[in-house]
């Protein structure tokens, strides 16, 4: 019977609805809607897509099933152990500087490799050919190399060329198309360049001292776990890190999942913002149908039926709006995965946006019934008196029905956020943040409630109507300022904090980090050419002073006789196996600042002092005073922590872990790293001339770097000024939905006004003073808000000066909440210029 009556209402609820769709009401409801699902969705697709590509290929990106990684050739037995338990491939790598037939010289990351390799996937080139005849020696006695095609576009590089690498000539004979292990962090160490094994050894790179990675990929059928355990085993004193295929999905997986949280909160971020705009467009289309919902009560219309109607307009809206924001955001995943391929591993499988695309929509429609249920339920509610009479407002109170309906829909969108959230602890950070700004947005009008009554028991307001009706109407019932800090206030405090960040970023990037930046940095300088480098260094032209310091790699192994192999934290343990880049503190060379404890004097004579980076020193839970053991070359060195520190994030060069009081690392000296400082204009040339004698010693213009780095800034300074935008026009639309709310209860009491003998001019005054008093607050909030967001950030993170900053803070806020206010006051100012007639009409 209850279904007959049912399928009666929905050719009236489709009626009603076609009818409707002219109300700027239910755009505003969907465009809100559609903003944040399209973020959502264009989130969760790509990330489904990367990792649909990971799992596919992460053989072939992990280049075997094991990977056994040392300073060092493996001795005799472990290599032949591994060739009679597995399929093995060795991969040397380093960093070296190539030559070019102009006389330019630039970092490349060398890599040998054997003829198993790849052990899974294929290296594609151009012109096709096998690798190992691409890098093989011809009749001539000429080895061969294949090429990044980075060098090709930065250098001009092409087949037939050749270049200069150590102490021999390779010729270029193939430009690599696809090369399965590629690293993802090539683009900074350097573009790949592949040669022969027996290559490498003919560079003269190749010695005691050199620092190479030796990488055995082992291609097994046996568990990667089992194959370890058995290795370690037999070889329990093996000096080599034993990574698996299973540690390095793992570890991706970790980082794609916090990357994607990230973005999704953004997305939840403009999705919550945009849910006050569905709360208030639906309070605007419901308060447009109160004669209707008076005239189907009062012919017997029961409430289950008229909510039926409403509630079924509303989902069918939601539902809409979901659905093409969803398609829009699977079309941008998609496009977006499109450019990616070429530098990532990303599936191309359709099907895989089903999944992400239909929980957005759920996602979607569930919130939209979230936030129009209460204003739903209070009309529906309502009286038909109360409706026919024109109230301005309904009820503040839900019934127990839709109090409980509504409870139920808020744990039902949790429970779906906590589904598309792959760092269920970022959506518990992004619930606490929610409530503890609607809990100081709710402080801060009981505060401007609190002044405002204080004024006027101190008659400062007397005499000043419109400024008393525009204080008033920031804290009555029904006020908009709370909905225009939520939205216009959120956005306004991330657009204020990014261009704080980027502002002070930029000024860093451009003054200066380049006044105090050496010209050249120098990585791998051998212990026998210390001195001739330096003189070299002495002799450049433009030469103004350099630094040399000692690079010496080893592990810390126990902290106060506790080995950290044995910690129960995984993420410790792990640490054992890291190496780390230990050195003195000449000239303070990577830009150190002292945070815990302090340096010894110069003339230090006593035990051995270490002081520890500051991020390797928490996560391991380093107290100043601790006793730290390291495994340097075979050796073992224990020494007193003395100081913890951190480094300058622009201006450090080396990311050195520790620095040992002078004299300490002298038995365990190989190699050292350096800088520069030259004339303007003189680097090129001085690194045309290193490169030249010291073919071995990788340099670098800083000059590049902060190129580099002003690049990678612009295209995040984009990427933050389109979430600013996005969420810029969601509050906007916001805006809109408060002021539609409101401008019917404004008109009528606009027009009482007026009828009494208030004359238009200061009907509009107080408007003004209104929206000028929510600007003035609006713009206090972003910029103290955004303010202390950038400051943790640049204080925190970024170490980077703050001088000067906070007029721009300022500037940026206000000159946002004036753009965006203004618009919706002249709005409504507009609507107040008929007659007091016809406001009342309206109004009624």
């Amino acid at each position: 019977m209850k279904m007959r009556k049912l399928a009666r209402l929905l050719p009236l609820l489709w009626r009603d609805l076609v009818g409707s769709g002219t109300l700027r009401a239910l755009w505003v409801f969907c465009a809100c809607l559609m903003l944040g699902i399209t973020l959502i969705a264009a989130c969760s697709s790509l990330l489904r897509l990367v990792e649909g590509g990971l799992a596919t290929q992460q053989r072939e990106i992990f280049g075997g099933d094991l990977v056994f990684s040392a300073r060092a050739p493996l001795p005799e037995d472990e290599l032949e152990w591994l060739d009679a338990n597995g399929t093995v491939s060795l991969q040397a790598e380093l960093r070296t500087m190539l030559g070019t037939e102009s006389g330019d010289f630039t970092a490349v990351e060398l890599l040998s490799v054997d003829d198993r390799y790849p052990l899974y996937g294929q290296v594609s080139l151009q012109p096709e050919q096998a690798l190992q005849a691409a890098v093989a020696q011809s009749a001539e006695g000429v080895w061969g190399a294949a090429y990044d095609p980075v060098l090709a576009s930065r250098y001009g590089l092409a087949v037939g060329q050749r270049v200069d690498v150590g102490g021999i000539q390779l010729e270029l004979r193939a430009e690599i198309l696809e090369q399965p292990d590629r690293s993802l962090n090539a683009n900074t160490r350097g573009p790949p360049l592949i040669i022969d094994a027996q290559a490498l050894a003919a560079t003269g790179l190749a010695g005691p001292m050199s620092l190479i990675d030796y990488d055995y990929r082992v291609r097994t059928d046996e568990p990667a776990a089992d194959f370890r355990a058995r290795f370690r085993d037999e070889f329990p004193l093996a000096d080599v890190e034993i990574r698996t295929l299973a540690d390095r999905s793992e570890l991706i997986a970790r980082r794609l999942d916090q990357v994607a949280s990230v973005l999704l909160l953004i997305g939840l971020t403009t999705l919550f913002i945009g849910g006050l705009g569905v709360a208030n467009s639906i309070a605007a289309w419901i308060a447009t149908k109160r004669g209707m919902l008076a005239t189907l009560q009062a012919l017997g219309a029961r409430q289950w039926q008229i909510a039926v109607v409403f509630i079924g307009q509303v989902l069918i809206l939601a539902l809409l709006a979901s659905a093409t924001g969803a398609l829009i955001g699977s079309t941008i995943a998609w496009s977006a995965s499109r450019t990616l391929a070429a530098s990532l591993p990303i599936s191309s499988d359709l099907v895989s946006l089903v999944w992400p695309a239909a929980l957005a929509i759920a996602f979607g429609v569930l919130s939209a019934i979230t936030f129009a249920l209460p204003a739903l339920g209070r009309a529906l509610a309502a009286e038909p008196v109360v409706l026919l009479r024109g109230a301005a407002e309904f009820s503040s109170r839900l019934s127990p029905v839709y109090r409980r309906i509504s409870i139920g829909l808020v744990l039902g969108t949790l429970l779906l956020m906590f589904l598309l959230l792959p760092e269920p602890l970022i959506g518990v950070v992004f619930i606490v943040v929610a409530g503890l700004l609607v809990l100081l947005l709710d402080a801060l009008i009981v505060a401007l409630r609190w002044s405002v009554r204080r004024l006027r028991q101190m008659r400062v307001l007397e005499g000043r109507f419109s400024l008393q009706i525009a204080a008033a109407n920031l804290y009555r019932p029904g006020n908009t300022l709370r909905a225009m800090l939520l939205s216009l206030g959120s956005a306004l405090t991330l657009l204020t904090a990014a261009s704080l960040v980027i502002f002070a970023t930029l000024e860093s990037l451009d003054s200066t980090v380049p006044e105090r930046s050496p010209s050249l940095v120098f990585y791998d300088v051998q212990a026998a050419q210390r001195d001739s480098f330096a003189e070299t260094l002495d002799a450049l032209p433009g030469h103004e002073s350099h630094v040399l310091a000692p690079l010496v790699l080893g592990r810390m192994t126990h902290i106060n006789g506790e080995a950290i192999a044995a910690r129960d934290d995984i993420d410790q343990a792990e640490e054992a196996n890291d190496e780390h880049k230990l050195s003195y503190r000449n000239s303070n060379i990577d830009s150190t600042t002292i945070d815990r404890g302090a340096w010894w004097p110069d003339d230090h004579d006593g035990p051995p002092l270490v002081a520890f980076e500051d991020r390797e020193a928490d996560q391991l839970g380093l107290q100043v005073g601790d006793r730290l053991r390291f495994s340097i070359l075979g050796d073992e060195l224990e020494a007193e922590l003395a100081a913890i520190y951190s480094q300058a994030r622009f201006e450090t060069r080396f990311w050195l872990e520790g620095v040992f009081s002078e004299g300490v690392l002298d038995p365990w000296i190989t190699r050292y790293i350096g800088s520069a400082h030259l004339a303007a204009d003189q680097d090129i040339n001085a690194m045309r001339e290193l490169g030249a004698g010291f073919p071995n010693v990788v340099t670098i213009r800083t000059s590049q770097l902060l190129a580099n780095a002003r690049d990678m800034l612009g295209a995040a300074a984009l990427a933050v000024s389109l979430v600013g935008a996005i969420s810029l026009a969601a509050s906007l639309l916001v805006m809109s939905s408060v002021i539609a709310a409101t401008t019917q209860r404004r008109v009528y009491e606009s027009a009482i006004m007026h009828a009494v003998g208030a004359r238009h001019d200061a009907i509009r005054k107080s408007l003004f003073m209104e929206y000028l008093l929510m600007a003035a607050i609006l713009t206090l909030f972003a910029f103290g808000a955004g303010g202390l967001i950038a400051w943790g950030i640049l204080e925190y993170w970024l170490k980077l000066a703050q001088d000067g900053l906070w007029r721009t803070g300022l500037l940026v806020a206000f000159a946002g909440s004036v753009t965006c206010l203004s618009g919706g006051a002249l709005w409504l100012i507009r609507s107040l210029q008929v007659s007091p007639a016809m406001l009342l009409r309206r109004g009624a």
